[in-house]
């Protein structure tokens, strides 16, 4: 398992973090779950959208070259 801080979704103003929990490598990257300020698992309250861009901003993390190309398109 691995972890890695990204942007809470349920935060419009994009300066709150949670922490995500994952498991596997690129591309089979599988959420655990994602630790808001307060401590709590937001990860079953997410809608599939706001999971693939936690997926896709840790992809960004692990490899820049080809996935953070996909995020600044």
């Amino acid at each position: 398992m691995a972890n890695h801080l990204c942007l809470d979704p349920h935060d419009p103003y994009a300066q709150a973090e949670v922490l995500v929990v994952f498991e596997g490598t690129l591309p089979e990257i599988r959420l655990l779950s994602a630790i808001d300020q307060e401590g709590d698992d937001i990860l079953p309250d997410l809608v599939e959208q706001q999971r693939r861009d936690l997926i896709q901003e840790i992809a960004a993390f692990l490899d820049p070259d080809s996935y953070g190309a996909r995020a600044a398109a």
